[in-house]
Parts: structure tokens; sequence; C-alpha cells
């Protein structure tokens, strides 16, 4: 029996649900990464998964915003997935250093000073996860739903520990899908790898979603619009 481990970056794919649930008024964020996983299987029954969930709540958006991902939260925790919480840390900027100039602006620099909520521990929650599970050889192989950089460190140091540890990249589709035809954006972090990318499809993405009455729970993007 295969171990499989797949480590979700929940926010990462949260951006392009969202852009496509608005662009196409289907809903798409209602989602069970579980039941969309295990569909690219033809042996589920012969493999053992493990499924960890790592996001964090944006409370500077709003009670509803929280309510909302909690409520989705609780329907992953229905399926056996673990949930990793981060947080967001608000950030103070200037918009306009008088050191930088962005090419072709011929606007005069400014001190305005921005408020930006920055989501923290999520990457280092992944990177960690992805080392310590190398290390203890928790997995034949990892899929990781991510189109992030930021763990590229992390994957070159579980190949060194773990080198017959398979390590496959799950990026979040495109609106048409195009990721297909131009995989350059995950290119780099692909090589670490060495193996190819599972493109995954918005067909399979809306066969996979929780039926809108769960367990107890309601989808809460049914009736609040896309």
């Amino acid at each position: 029996m295969s171990k499989i481990l797949v480590l979700i970056d929940g926010f990462n794919f949260y951006h392009r649900l969202d852009d496509y649930q608005y662009k196409n008024k289907v809903c798409v964020k209602w989602l069970n990464y579980k039941k969309l996983l295990q569909a690219y299987f033809d042996d589920v029954k012969n493999n053992s998964f493990e499924f960890i969930y790592f996001s964090a709540y944006a409370e500077h958006r709003g009670k509803n915003s929280v309510e909302r991902h909690k409520i989705y939260v609780k329907a992953l925790e229905t399926q056996d997935i673990k949930v990793v919480l981060g947080k967001f840390k608000k950030k103070t900027i200037n918009r306009c250093k008088r050191s930088e100039r962005c090419s072709g602006c011929n606007s005069k620099q400014d001190r305005t000073h921005l408020t930006k909520h920055e989501e923290k521990n999520t990457d280092v929650n992944i990177a960690i996860t992805i080392v310590e599970k190398a290390l203890e050889k928790g997995y034949d192989t990892c899929y990781i739903l991510s189109s992030d950089s930021d763990f590229d460190t992390a994957i070159a140091r579980a190949k060194e520990v773990y080198p017959t540890g398979r390590i496959v990249l799950v990026p979040p589709p495109q609106p048409n899908n195009s990721n297909r035809k131009k995989p350059y954006y995950i290119q780099a972090v692909q090589k670490l790898t060495k193996s190819k990318p599972l493109f995954i499809s918005w067909e399979k993405i809306k066969n996979s979603q929780f039926p809108d009455e769960f367990k107890g729970l309601h989808n809460p993007w049914a009736e609040t619009g896309f």
C-alpha cells in the first residue's frame, strides 16, 4: 500500500477559485480536496492518504468572511483533513520610497502610508512539514497543491534526505486551463521535484464540491452571491 501525502496551500488555491467563481458564476470554493485528489486515482483503496490543509483566518476582512472560512474548515475536518492555521499580520508600508521608481513612471514619489495584511506562518508550516515528513519517510508520494515558489528550499532538502520519495506539484488551474500549455511559471520548482506536475481541470473541481447541505453544514457561498 502506497502512502500518499497531500499538502494544501489554502490561500494559493483560494484566490484562483475566487476569480473563477466570480467570473463564471459557478460555486467552486466549497471544494472537497479529498474528493478532488482521489478522482485522479484508479486504486484509491490501495493507497493510504494523509491530507493537511494550511491557511489562516482573514479577520481583517470582517466577521462574515471568517465565519464562512470556519464553516469550510469544519467541512474539511469531516473528511479527516488536518487543518493547520497561521495568522495575518498588519504591516504599514510607504507607497513609494524615495529610492524606488517603477519603469516608465513619471509621477513624483511620495511617502503615503498604506496598511497591508500579510499571511504569516503558512509557508513556513508547509516547508517544515515537507522536510519533517521526508525525514520520517512519511510518504511514497507527496502532492503539494500550490504554485508558490517559496517551498523550493524545503523541496530540495526533502529530496536530499529522502531521494526515493516522490514529490508532485499540483498548481491551481488558470481560468482557461492555459497552464497546461505554459508550465514555465512552476518550472524552477518542477526541476527540483524531478516529477511531472499534476494539472487538474476545472471540470474535476466543479465535480468535487461538497453538497450544499453536508453533515449539518450549509454551503456559505450558496446564498451570498459570487
